[in-house]
């Protein structure tokens, strides 16, 4: 019996080491971004995290910060139209993160929201400022959006990555914190060891895909985005797709807009300022979708409720719907986020940093700038 404890007490010091060995390694293959209060979330897959939802979920605790914040959040036409980098070299007096998450809907984007809260002091949050980028493929319900097979029906992206290191349990009033939000840079801590090997295996993966295929990932690169053209089939399949995706309706949920009229008071009543985007798609989408009326007249009327309110802008580019500027039915290309990326840092220079549009160190070219729509 003493040999066998001796043994088994060997094995476990063993493990111990090489799992504190592999964990100390994966901070010279991937350190820590030493940014304070600012990340550009949609790098992911270059970091340890591999996935958006995962990275915002392991890595936001670098938002608990006093320092002015615009923190993006929405789905993945936030994620690909506004450039992180870009609107943070034209944002002096504040920090950029984009949060964004692809495929994201109201609801899960307002965990977004919360998951930031979590990490922040209540009193740090009037430094928040949530830009909300959003379009009518986000206001459905998570029932309907979240309905894979391989998982609980409406939990969403975020949601996974709650239960999959165990930091929440499922509940039937839903998750359950047993990892408390300011032990959060701990428990990464503990689990990195595990992020490598994932990292490692998700490579191995890639590796052969590309061996086989040709390709890393079926996901198109920037230049291939910026080529792309949608054929009339490619549009009658994406319109079938939104159809199949919305619930087979025409029209968006109303829940889902009651959430984003909620969640915005909510953040108003605690001091945060939003910035709400009605994003642009490709005006054939646009004129063709049946939902794009219900929803048009959700974002009117969510603006009118906030309307002259001293924390609130909402903001169109409704100008910005030419179909050669976008890759799909709605994800602008490079040279379009560009122009995105510009009008967002001039409406944040004036509402954030107090700079008139006119000195706003931003380069918007001729009817880019007259025809931007903001309301305040």
């Amino acid at each position: 019996m003493k040999h066998i404890l001796r043994q088994a007490a060997l094995t476990f010091v063993s493990f111990a080491f090489l799992y504190a060995a592999l964990g100390a390694l994966s901070f010279l293959i991937f350190p820590d971004s030493t940014s304070e209060a600012q990340r550009d979330f949609q790098n992911a897959e270059r970091t340890l995290y591999m996935t958006v939802p995962k990275y915002v979920f392991l890595g936001r605790s670098v938002l608990n910060s006093a320092g002015e914040k615009a923190i993006l959040v929405g789905a993945s036409n936030t994620g690909v139209g506004f450039i992180q980098r870009s609107i943070q070299s034209k944002l002096p007096c504040a920090m950029v993160s984009n949060l964004a998450v692809g495929g994201a809907n109201i609801s899960e984007m307002k965990q977004v929201v919360d998951l930031v809260h979590e990490v922040q002091r209540v009193a740090d949050r009037p430094s928040n400022t949530f830009v909300i980028g959003v379009w009518f493929g986000m206001f459905v319900d998570s029932d309907v959006k979240y309905s894979d097979p391989d998982r609980n029906r409406g939990e969403t992206d975020i949601d996974l990555e709650r239960y999959r290191y165990g930091f929440y349990r499922r509940a039937p009033e839903g998750p359950v914190a047993l990892l408390p939000a300011n032990w959060l840079d701990a428990g990464v801590l503990v689990i990195r060891p595990i992020l490598v090997i994932e990292k490692i295996a998700r490579e191995v993966r890639t590796s052969i895909s590309l061996l086989l295929t040709g390709r890393k990932s079926a996901q198109r690169d920037e230049a291939e985005r910026e080529i792309a053209a949608m054929s009339e089939r490619d549009k009658k399949k994406a319109l079938d797709y939104w159809t199949e995706a919305m619930g087979k309706k025409d029209e968006i949920s109303l829940g889902q807009a009651k959430l984003l009229s909620d969640s915005i008071e909510a953040l108003l009543r605690s001091g945060e300022r939003v910035v709400l985007i009605d994003l642009p798609i490709p005006a054939w989408h646009r004129d063709a979708s049946p939902f794009q009326r219900s929803y048009e007249k959700a974002f009117t009327d969510i603006s009118r409720q906030f309307d002259g309110q001293p924390n609130f802008v909402s903001m169109s580019m409704s100008d910005l719907s030419n179909e050669q500027d976008y890759s799909d039915e709605v994800h602008a290309k490079r040279h379009l986020a560009n122009i995105w990326s510009d009008r967002l840092a001039n409406v944040l220079n004036s509402f954030m940093c107090r700079v008139p549009p006119e000195k706003a160190r931003v380069s918007l070219r001729g009817s880019d700038q007259s025809h931007a729509e903001t309301h305040h």
